[in-house]
């Protein structure tokens, strides 16, 4: 069912972490509901496994914190995965075709054009975002190159509302709407998992958000990890 979500947006000049602003808030028990943390930079932006970088001024960069109306619904594994889904749904609707790169991040024409960071934390689910827009993005990423900065933020915005409404829902047919935007099918890819590495052909996902593959050991699921495509030997 839909969540109803009251966006309350707060915007900075400069955050450290629009994540670690929220996550405070949240620690020290402010009310949180509903809440944007919205930065025009951050000098310690968050991603997966606390890497950090830093965003400069001109992208988008925000984060939503969520209550759980049934935990842990929202906190259950792959909710990255569902968000980057409505993500890339809604971008479609304004003719940007994104592509999902499983496990965070969203692709446009084969280049990075973003990545998301979900947390769950005392029954509350913290949605990062960030998307190049006017900044000079990393190497060999891309950005939405004259786009209006507002109109992203309220496009990331809609589309966190649309994949957690699905993610809300045990039958939210995330493998169908997922293999609808998936960056990895049909290719080899090599996944680090904690000390464990799988090497298979990617197959999309499963109803928890979790990489299918087909290795030469038969068919596994891997639902947590970083992965690199494997290039294509050259012709002979």
């Amino acid at each position: 069912m839909p969540l109803a979500i009251a966006f309350r947006i707060e915007t900075f000049e400069t955050l450290p972490s629009t994540q670690s602003e929220a996550r405070s808030r949240l620690e020290r028990g402010d009310g949180v509901t509903g809440l944007v943390v919205r930065a025009a930079r951050q000098t310690q932006g968050r991603g997966r496994r606390d890497r950090r970088w830093e965003s400069p001024p001109g992208g988008s960069y925000q984060t939503l914190v969520v209550r759980d109306p049934a935990p842990p619904s929202l906190g259950r594994g792959g909710s990255a995965i569902a968000v980057a889904v409505g993500l890339a749904e809604t971008f479609a609707g304004y003719g940007v075709r994104a592509a999902v790169k499983w496990p965070n991040d969203l692709y446009y024409r084969e280049r990075k054009l973003g990545g998301i960071l979900t947390e769950y934390l005392r029954g509350h689910l913290l949605v990062g975002v960030g998307i190049n827009v006017g900044n000079e993005p990393p190497p060999g990423a891309t950005a939405l190159r004259g786009w209006d900065l507002e109109g992203v933020h309220g496009a990331v915005l809609e589309g966190i509302q649309r994949g957690l409404d699905a993610w809300s829902d045990d039958e939210s047919g995330l493998p169908e709407r997922f293999a609808r935007h998936d960056a990895l099918l049909g290719r080899t890819v090599r996944v680090e998992s904690g000390k464990a590495v799988v090497t298979g052909e990617a197959l999309g996902v499963d109803a928890r958000g979790c990489l299918l593959l087909a290795t030469a050991e038969g068919r596994v699921s891997v639902c947590t990890g970083s992965v690199q495509v494997v290039p294509a030997p050259p012709d002979p």
